[in-house]
C-alpha cells in the first residue's frame, strides 16, 4: 500500500507540473488549427440549415493524413522530456525509490494521454459552438456532409463508411481508444530512447513514428501503410471490421501497441535499475 501511495504521489507532481507549463495548451493548440478547417465548414453549414450537429464529430476528423500527424506531433511534444529526470527528481528518487518513481511515471504518462485524448474529443465540439446538440445516432448534418452537400460549404466530404459501419457509441470509443494508445506508444518510445540510449534520440523515434503517415501515404502502397504506421489507425474507417475493409484488423492493430509499449516499458524499467541518471532541467 505505501508503494501504491509513493507511485501516486509521483504521478500527481508530474501531473501539476505539466498543467502549469505552455507545453499542453501549445500541443491542443497546434490540433485545434488543424480542426478548425473542417470544423468552421460545419458550423456554417449547420448556421444555412438552421440545424445543430451531434457531438460526435472527432472520428471524422481523424481519417485526415495531416490530421495524424499533428495529433502524434502533440504527443511528442507532451513526453519530449522524458524520462523526466529534472533536479527535483533526485529527491523524489531517494523517498520513493528507484521502482516507485518509474511506476509513477509510467502512470502519468497513461493518465496524462487519457487527458489529451479527452480534450481532443471536446475540440471539435466547441469549434462548432453554438451549433451542436443532441439526436439519437449521427444526426441529420453529419450524414448530409458524408454526400457531395459537403461541396456546399467546400469541405472534404466526410467519411461515409464511419455511418455505415460503425454506431456512435463504437466510432467514439475506437477512435479516442486509438488516439489514448498511440500517444502512450510514442510517450513510451520517447521514454525509452532518451534513457537507454542518449537524450534526443527518443524524439527522433517520436518523430519517425508521427511522420510514417505522411511519408507512407505519399510513397507507399495504401494499404501497406495502414500496417506501418500506427497515426494511421485513428482512422477507424479503415479497419477491417465485421469482414469488411482491406485494413488491419483490431487484433493487429492492439498487438502491435500492445508489443511496443510492453517492450519499452521492460526495457526501460530494466535500465532504471541499474543505469546512472542524469539530471537536466526542465524543457
Amino acid at each position: 500500500m505505501d508503494n501504491i501511495r509513493k507511485i501516486h504521489h509521483v504521478c500527481q507532481i508530474r501531473l501539476r507540473k505539466t498543467f502549469t507549463t505552455p507545453r499542453f495548451y501549445v500541443a491542443l493548440l497546434w490540433v485545434l488549427l488543424e480542426f478548425q478547417g473542417t470544423a468552421s465548414g460545419i458550423r456554417a453549414f449547420c448556421k444555412t440549415l438552421g440545424i445543430d450537429v451531434t457531438f460526435w464529430i472527432l472520428p471524422f476528423l481523424t481519417h485526415r493524413c495531416f490530421a495524424q500527424v499533428m495529433i502524434a506531433l502533440g504527443a511528442l511534444l507532451l513526453f519530449c522530456d522524458a524520462p523526466f529526470l529534472e533536479p527535483d527528481s533526485s529527491f523524489q528518487i531517494l523517498r520513493a525509490g528507484r521502482k516507485n518513481w518509474f511506476w509513477g511515471n509510467v502512470l502519468y504518462l497513461w493518465i496524462l494521454s487519457l487527458i489529451y485524448t479527452v480534450c481532443l474529443a471536446i475540440l471539435p465540439v466547441l469549434l462548432v459552438f453554438p451549433y451542436v446538440g443532441w439526436e439519437n445516432g449521427w444526426g441529420k448534418v453529419l450524414g448530409l456532409l458524408t454526400t457531395d452537400a459537403a461541396y456546399n460549404v467546400e469541405i472534404e466530404a466526410l467519411n461515409g463508411l464511419i455511418l455505415s459501419r460503425f454506431s456512435v457509441p463504437q466510432a467514439m470509443v475506437l477512435t479516442m481508444l486509438a488516439i489514448w494508445i498511440l500517444t502512450v506508444m510514442i510517450g513510451m518510445a520517447v521514454y525509452a530512447g532518451n534513457f537507454l540510449v542518449r537524450r534526443g534520440f527518443g524524439v527522433v523515434i517520436g518523430c519517425g513514428i508521427a511522420l510514417t503517415a505522411l511519408l507512407l501515404s505519399k510513397f507507399s502502397n495504401i494499404t501497406i501503410g495502414y500496417y506501418c504506421a500506427p497515426p494511421l489507425w485513428m482512422n477507424i474507417a479503415s479497419y477491417q471490421w465485421q469482414g469488411y475493409g482491406n485494413g488491419p484488423s483490431m487484433a493487429y492493430v492492439y498487438s502491435v501497441f500492445a508489443a511496443v509499449i510492453g517492450t519499452c516499458t521492460i526495457l526501460s524499467y530494466l535500465g532504471i535499475r541499474k543505469k546512472d541518471l542524469n539530471f537536466v532541467e526542465e524543457i
